[in-house]
């Protein structure tokens, strides 16, 4: 109980100072008299809150206090409109004309019209950084009236598709475009989003509401949200027992399983579009060896890992693209666990006496047991495994290094996409572009797949059907090259009081929860 006291003091001390920042900057009634909601999170909340170049965990935050032009319906499958009414578009998708919203005001007080999108967007893709790829299309960016914006492209792209990404599509106030990231990082923000970031610790951010949203408040809506790093399962769920926390996810089994017999919490279980990959170093012995890398595949143990340690809360893949969004195939091959198979490839790869390192996320108690039955299966044919256990930032250093030899040779990670569509997986994963598509930790050469890339997204507007071939075609390969591992696509669980309801994750925006939309109950 001593961890759990430790927690309850240390959120007593970051909540005063946060809640009396949040108090001064929108003149709300004092932290003593306002219900905060809690939200226990297992890893960092953020790596950056700038809007234009955050490309991880951050997207919680940056979901709340800023908006994009559309958004992702998940019951549909259709973009609807945001801050945008409508859209047109020519015939072969290289114009798009955006009509805006007239009633929006960012949180520092300036209307949001079309030259606040048009400079918003430009900032995102002159810093190149994040998730810019998803406008690679763009040529120019026009303000062709005071609420219409005309987007002028290079090739075909769906435009409006792209503005609803979760990531790179933020729309923000001018007053903060020319801000370095150290700006937003020390607390500020320019979004029109419900809630405001009011103070920030490496590990917690807390927001506050917007009083001038637009939609207005109630009284049985959570004025401040408190979003802080607990990386163990076992402390997260001691938060939810005290009635500290009111909201957590990413337990261990056992955890989770206590809480479903608890009165007073329910479990939203929820499908994703989230999958557990492990990227092999392609660059570097032994994974440069394609026999090697499918000895690994051979050894992995899908079907205990699904079955046994996560105790059926998961599915193995079918290849890069999770179900429930075009370009996924149920006919794609699977890999499975076949020791006999994997010691074939390991001799015809003709690497011996090898120790293999996998760095993975060490606050997740799925991945280390995953892991431990993967060096035991290893250990069988030879092939010693060192687990790395580490916090993202340094797993991305460490995958980051100057040179290949130096990094890890398979990162255990899981992928969301910046925008429900295939490219979201192909052009971050397997495209080598500097800072903009910062994730292919196989290390792949941009002619591996970027002709085909290229063409599916332009394919995409015009012929939807044509472009999924490609997709799949390119998936085949990737499987047949065994670049990759894919454990399993993810099926997220929440654990909520049953003081509060309206929590729902919408899975193009993976950890994502609309707190707005959370509301008390008396």
């Amino acid at each position: 109980m001593k961890m759990k006291r430790r927690a309850s003091i240390f959120l007593v001390s970051v909540m005063s100072a946060a809640l009396l920042a949040g108090c001064s900057k929108n003149s709300q009634k004092s932290g003593a008299d306002v219900p905060v909601l809690y939200h226990a999170y297992y890893s960092e909340p953020y790596v950056s809150l700038d809007p234009s170049t955050e490309q991880s965990n951050g997207i919680k935050i940056l979901y709340n206090v800023y908006e994009t032009l559309t958004h992702y319906d998940d019951q549909t499958g259709e973009v609807t409109p945001l801050l945008a009414t409508g859209w047109t578009s020519n015939n072969d998708g290289t114009e798009w004309v955006f009509q805006l919203r007239q009633d929006v005001t960012f949180h520092d007080g300036l209307n949001m019209n079309a030259e606040a999108v048009r400079q918003s967007i430009n900032r995102t893709m002159a810093l190149g950084m994040g998730a810019s790829y998803i406008w690679d299309s763009v040529d120019s960016i026009e303000a062709t009236g005071e609420y219409e914006v005309t987007f002028h492209l290079r090739y075909s792209a769906p435009i409006p598709l792209i503005a609803s990404a979760g990531y790179a599509a933020y729309i923000m106030s001018p007053n903060v475009i020319d801000k370095p990231a150290e700006w937003f990082n020390d607390g500020n923000d320019g979004g029109s989003g419900p809630y405001t970031i009011a103070a920030v610790s490496a590990r917690a951010v807390t927001m506050a509401a917007y009083e001038n949203y637009r939609g207005g408040w109630k009284d049985n809506q959570y004025q401040y949200v408190y979003i802080q790093e607990v990386p163990d399962s076992g402390t997260r769920r001691e938060l939810l027992e005290s009635g500290e926390s009111q909201l957590a996810s990413d337990f261990s089994t056992e955890d989770l399983n206590r809480l479903s017999k608890e009165e007073g919490f329910s479990i939203l279980s929820a499908n994703t579009f989230t999958n557990v990959i492990l990227m092999m170093n392609t660059k570097s012995r032994p994974c440069n060896n394609k026999d090697f890398r499918k000895a690994l595949a051979y050894a992995f143990p899908y079907e205990e890992t699904i079955n046994h340690v996560l105790e059926g809360r998961g599915k193995q893949s079918h290849g890069l693209i999770t179900a429930g969004l075009w370009g996924h195939s149920e006919d794609l091959m699977q890999y499975r666990c076949d020791l006999v198979k994997a010691k074939e490839y390991l001799e015809k790869s003709g690497v011996t006496n090898t120790t293999v390192t996998v760095s993975y996320m060490g606050s997740n108690t799925a991945y280390r047991k995953m892991l431990k039955l993967f060096k035991e299966n290893l250990a069988q044919i030879g092939v010693n495994l060192k687990l790395l256990s580490m916090d993202w930032d340094a797993q991305i250093a460490l995958a980051k290094s100057a040179n290949p030899e130096d990094c890890q040779d398979i990162m255990l990670m899981q992928w969301w996409p910046d925008y429900a569509d295939p490219a979201s997986w192909f052009s971050t994963l397997l495209m080598n572009s500097g800072d903009a598509a910062g994730y292919n930790f196989c290390y792949l050469d941009d002619d591996v797949f970027g002709p085909e890339n290229k063409e599916a997204v332009r394919l995409t507007v015009v012929d939807q059907a044509a472009a999924e071939t490609l997709y799949i075609q390119m998936q085949r390969k990737i499987l047949d090259e065994c670049y990759m591992i894919f454990a399993y696509d993810m099926m997220q669980n929440y654990v909520v009081s049953d003081t509060i309801q309206g929590v729902y994750e919408n899975p193009a925006y993976q950890t994502c929860i609309s707190y707005y939309n959370v509301e008390r109950i008396n």
